[in-house]
C-alpha cells in the first residue's frame, strides 16, 4: 500500500497503534456553527418575544399587539433550540460516531467485522440542489450491508434522528459525512489499520 498521505491518517494509524484503537468524532467546526446559530435564533427570538410582551410601539404610535410579537419571536426561538439541540447531540463524547478496534469498524452502534470487510474507499453523496457530500465507505458485500442494517435498527433506532447515519448503498456502508477526518483521509487509515489487524490474525 503507497505511504499514507496527510496528517490525519497519520494520526489515525499512531493512535491506533498506540492504544489498541481509535475514535473518530463529528467536526468541531459543525459542532460550533450549530451552536452559533442556535445561540443566534434563540436570542432573536427572545427579544420578539420580549417585544411582544412589553408591547413595542411602531412608527405610527400604535401598539404592536402583544400576540403577534409572541407569535414572531416563537418561530425563531423554537428553530434555535432545535438546532442547539442537533450541536449537543454531535458534540456528546460518550458515543464516538465511528470506532475501528480489534474486533472490527462500529459504526454509531453497530459493529461492521474486519472478516467481512474487503476495503475502504470513497463515494459521493449527491444531495438536493448543489448539496453533495464525499463519503468514507466499508466495502462488504450485500449480506453484510443486510445484516448491519437490521442490527443497527434493532439496537438503537432513535439516534437517526439526530445523527446523520451511515448509509448502506450499493459500495457499501458510508461512514458519516461530517466527522472531524476527511473522506479519504479516513478511508486511507482504516485501510492500514485493516490490513495491520487481517495480517496479526492470519
Amino acid at each position: 500500500m503507497s505511504a499514507l498521505r496527510g496528517a490525519q491518517a497519520r494520526r489515525l494509524m499512531e493512535t491506533f497503534r498506540r492504544e489498541g484503537r481509535v475514535e473518530v468524532g463529528f467536526s468541531g467546526l459543525r459542532v460550533a456553527v450549530y451552536w452559533t446559530l442556535g445561540l443566534g435564533l434563540l436570542a432573536c427570538g427572545l427579544v420578539l418575544m420580549g417585544g411582544g410582551i412589553h408591547v413595542i410601539s411602531t412608527r405610527t404610535g400604535k401598539p404592536w399587539s402583544g400576540i403577534i410579537g409572541v407569535v414572531m419571536g416563537l418561530v425563531p426561538a423554537v428553530l434555535g433550540l432545535l438546532v442547539l439541540a442537533l450541536g449537543l447531540a454531535l458534540a456528546r463524547p460518550s458515543r464516538p460516531p465511528v470506532v475501528a478496534d480489534a474486533e472490527g469498524v462500529h459504526v454509531q452502534g453497530g459493529c461492521v467485522p474486519w472478516t467481512v470487510i474487503s476495503g475502504f474507499g470513497t463515494s459521493r453523496h449527491e444531495g438536493r440542489g448543489p448539496n453533495s457530500h464525499l463519503l468514507a465507505t466499508i466495502v462488504v458485500d450485500k449480506a453484510a450491508v443486510t445484516a448491519w442494517t437490521a442490527e443497527r435498527g434493532n439496537v438503537d433506532g432513535g439516534l437517526s434522528r439526530l445523527h446523520p447515519l451511515a448509509s448502506p448503498g450499493p459500495d457499501g456502508i458510508s461512514l458519516p459525512f461530517n466527522l472531524a477526518v476527511g473522506a479519504r483521509q479516513l478511508s486511507e487509515a482504516l485501510e492500514a489499520i485493516r490490513l495491520e489487524v487481517v495480517g496479526v490474525s492470519e
